[in-house]
């Protein structure tokens, strides 16, 4: 998929302003989705905290995320038709009452320069940026302050594409990955915790 295949909505094809209220509504958990985090976030964010090497990225797994589901839809070069393959990846494990992000202190986050990718890129993700895709766009508007405001840093279509366009590479070199080690998770990221993985076949 190329930036001219990203084919944005109306509203958003001539940019549009976005700046984050700190709700903290977007880093709790409920029904708002899964942070899927990918080997340069967690990387990035173990090294912050002082989580050095192999044992610091295992103390990182077990304490912070979960194995949660995923899906990509992939068509061969040489094939007429795709499909969509089902596998696992790694998310953030909310805690509490109220499902937070364990970095979250008084709806700020606290590693915000260290941030996942899937946060960084948030609004702009081809779940709600894509012309098929609008309706998500109304939804999250409906719970996120900053979207039903529409104020403050100003995002052209070209940056909006171009998030979107990452956010895919992303999601695409890890299915691959996952694809070349035959769907096994424990091949990816030798790192997670045996018991993390047992009595599941990943």
């Amino acid at each position: 998929m190329s930036i001219k295949k990203i084919e944005l909505f109306k509203e958003l094809q001539n940019g549009v302003e976005f700046s984050c209220e700190m709700c903290g509504s977007c880093c709790r958990g409920f029904d708002e989705g899964e942070v899927y985090l990918y080997f340069d976030d967690i990387k990035r964010l173990a090294d912050h905290i002082k989580l050095k090497g192999t044992p610091g990225l295992k103390k990182f797994v077990k304490k912070y995320l979960k194995i949660i589901n995923d899906s990509f839809f992939w068509k061969e070069p040489d094939q007429k038709r795709g499909r969509t393959y089902k596998f696992k990846t790694l998310g953030f494990n909310f805690s509490g009452d109220d499902e937070h992000c364990h970095f979250l202190r008084d709806n700020k986050c606290s590693v915000h320069e260290y941030r996942p990718f899937q946060c960084r890129c948030f609004p702009w993700w081809q779940l709600l940026v894509l012309n098929k895709n609008k309706g998500n766009f109304e939804e999250y508007s409906k719970k996120c302050r900053g979207l039903q405001l529409l104020k403050g840093t100003f995002y052209s279509a070209d940056t909006i594409r171009k998030w979107a366009q990452k956010e895919y590479e992303i999601e695409k070199n890890y299915f691959l990955k996952m694809k070349e080690n035959d769907f096994k998770i424990s091949k990816v990221y030798p790192f997670i915790p045996k018991e993390m993985l047992e009595n599941e076949d990943y």
